[in-house]
C-alpha cells in the first residue's frame, strides 16, 4: 500500500468499529478520529513490533527468520551487509589487547551473520581463512578467554557488546576485515509530511512502508488495534 492507501484504510477500520463494535461506548465511538501523524505514529508501532516477532518467531506462524522460505521473503527488504576494514576501527578502551573495536550501523537491528578473515596468520598458517564470530557475554568471556578450545581460536572470534554501539572482537590471530550481514531496522511509516518539527524516528517527510506487500494488512490491522486501545476501546485480533 502507498502512504495514502494506507491512510484511507485505516480510517475505514476506524470506521468500521465506530458504526458496528461496542454499542454500549458509542458516544465514544462516534468521536473517534486520528490524524495522520497519529496514524503515522501507530503504523510505525505496528511495523516494528512485527518485525520483532518475525524475527523472534513470536508470531501466528511460530516460526522466526529463515526457518522457512516465507519468513525469508517476508524481511528481506531488510537484509543489509557490512564490511569493516582496519581503517574501520574506533578508539576505546578494550578488554583484550588481541581485539578490535568497531561501531555497529545505525540502522542495525539484529546481526545475523558475522565473520573475520585473517590477515596473519604466522603461527597458525590460516592467513587468508575466515572464522566465524560467536557473542559472547563478558561473564563468559571471563571464564573462557584462556581457554585453548573454548577462547578465540583459528575458527572462531568472540564478540563483546561494549556499550554505544560499540563492538570489540577477539580472534587469536590479526584480521583485515569484519563481516557483518544485518536485518536493518525499518524506516518510519510517515502519510505526509510532518508540521512544526515533529518528527517520527527522526524523520518528518513523507515515506513509505518499505516492508513486503504482504505484510501491509497486518501492520494496518495492528496499528488501528493500538489506535482504538489509546481510546480505551481493546479490540480482538
Amino acid at each position: 500500500m502507498t502512504t495514502t492507501e494506507f491512510s484511507n484504510a485505516f480510517d475505514t477500520l476506524v470506521s468500521s468499529y465506530r458504526r458496528f463494535k461496542d454499542f454500549d461506548k458509542r458516544e465514544l465511538l462516534d468521536s473517534l478520529e486520528f490524524d495522520e501523524y497519529e496514524k503515522s505514529l501507530y503504523l510505525t508501532l505496528a511495523q516494528e513490533e512485527l518485525v520483532v516477532n518475525l524475527y523472534s518467531g513470536k508470531n501466528v506462524y511460530g516460526e522466526s527468520f529463515e526457518l522457512t522460505e516465507e519468513m525469508r521473503r517476508y524481511l528481506d527488504e531488510l537484509v543489509k551487509t557490512k564490511t569493516y576494514g582496519t581503517a574501520d576501527q574506533v578508539s576505546g578502551r578494550k578488554i583484550s589487547s588481541n581485539s578490535k573495536l568497531f561501531a555497529l550501523p545505525e540502522d542495525l537491528a539484529f546481526i545475523v551473520h558475522e565473520h573475520i578473515v585473517f590477515e596473519d596468520c604466522s603461527l597458525g598458517c590460516c592467513d587468508g581463512a575466515s572464522a566465524n564470530v560467536y557473542p559472547v557475554t563478558h561473564d563468559e568471556y571471563n571464564k573462557i578467554a584462556n581457554n585453548p578450545f573454548r577462547g578465540a581460536t583459528k575458527y572462531k572470534a568472540l564478540r563483546l557488546d561494549c556499550g554505544n554501539n560499540i563492538v570489540e572482537i577477539i580472534s587469536k590471530y590479526s584480521f583485515g576485515v569484519y563481516f557483518m550481514r544485518y536485518i536493518s531496522k525499518p524506516q518510519p511509516i510517515i502519510l505526509e509530511d510532518l508540521p512544526n518539527g515533529i518528527t517520527i524516528d527522526g524523520l518528518d517527510v513523507q515515506t513509505e512502508c518499505e516492508l513486503d506487500s504482504f505484510l501491509h494488512q497486518t501492520i494496518l490491522k495492528r496499528a488501528v488495534q493500538m489506535a482504538l486501545a489509546s481510546k480505551g476501546i481493546n479490540v480482538e485480533s
